[in-house]
C-alpha cells in the first residue's frame, strides 16, 4: 500500500518492498490509485512462487544410539517366577521319564545276570536271550576248557580235542553228545563227529577227550554244540 500523496496525478515508478518488482502507476484520483496500488500488490503476492523449488532430502539414517529400555522391577519379578515354573515343569518331565527307564533297564540287568537259572526252569528262553547275543548253557550244561593238539601216532595224524562239561543244576543230569565241527576259513564244514559225554553229578564237571583221524588241511575253525540245541 502506497503512502497518501506518493504519487501525483502525473504517476510514477513503484517497487513493491517483497518482491522487488517495479511497475508504472499512472496519476489520477488518490483513491483509485489506492486501490490500484493495493490490487497490484495483491496481485504480486499471490502469484509469488518459487521458479526452482529445492526437493526435500530424505532424512539421512540416524547413527545415534537407540536409548536403553529399562525393565521394570515388576516384568523382572514376573520373568524370574516363569523361569522358576518353566524349571520346575522340566524337573518334573525328566523324573516322570526316568522312572519307567529305570524299571526297564533294571529289569534287563536282572534279566541277564539271571539268565541261566531262566533257562533252567524255561529251556524254550534259550532262544531269546541267544537272539541278542548272550550266552546261555542249554539244560544247564556247559562247556569249559576246550583245547586241541596235533599228534601223530605211529605215522598217523590225529587232531585230539580235550575239554570239560559242567552241570549246573543241582541235580544229576545225562548229557546230550556233543557234535565236532572242523570249518574251513570260508566257514564250509570239512569233517564232522559226536563226543558221547554221558552222565554228570549235580554241580560237577566230567571231562571229554576225543581224537579225529586226518584231519583235513584246510580245517582250521572248531565248531562244537549239544546235538539238542
Amino acid at each position: 500500500m502506497a503512502k497518501a500523496g506518493a504519487i501525483d496525478t502525473n504517476g510514477r515508478s513503484v517497487r513493491c518492498v517483497r518482491c522487488e518488482t517495479v511497475w508504472f502507476v499512472e496519476g489520477g484520483d488518490p483513491d483509485t490509485l489506492k486501490d490500484s496500488m493495493a490490487l497490484e500488490d495483491n496481485k504480486v503476492v499471490l502469484v509469488e512462487v518459487d521458479p526452482d523449488p529445492q526437493p526435500e532430502l530424505p532424512l539421512e539414517p540416524s547413527n545415534s544410539i537407540p536409548k536403553t529400555v529399562r525393565i521394570g522391577a515388576h516384568t523382572r519379578l514376573r520373568n524370574k517366577v516363569d523361569a522358576e515354573k518353566l524349571s520346575k515343569r522340566m524337573r518334573v518331565l525328566r523324573l516322570i521319564w526316568a522312572v519307567p527307564v529305570i524299571t526297564i533297564l533294571g529289569v534287563v540287568s536282572v534279566a541277564t545276570l539271571t539268565r541261566q537259572a531262566v533257562v533252567d526252569k524255561h529251556p524254550t528262553a534259550a532262544t531269546l536271550y541267544k537272539s541278542v547275543g548272550l550266552t546261555v548253557k542249554t539244560n544247564g550244561l556247559d562247556i569249559q576248557n576246550l583245547k586241541t593238539e596235533t599228534l601223530i601216532v605211529d605215522g598217523e595224524t590225529f587232531l585230539r580235542v580235550i575239554g570239560d562239561v559242567k552241570n549246573t543244576l543241582s541235580s544229576s543230569q545225562v548229557a546230550p553228545m556233543i557234535q565236532m565241527r572242523l570249518e574251513n576259513r570260508s566257514g564250509e564244514p570239512v569233517a564232522d563227529w559226536f563226543v558221547d559225554v554221558g552222565e554228570i553229578e549235580a554241580k560237577g564237571s566230567k571231562q571229554i577227550e576225543t581224537d579225529y583221524p586226518d584231519p583235513p588241511l584246510d580245517g582250521v575253525e572248531l565248531r562244537y554244540r549239544f546235538v539238542e540245541d
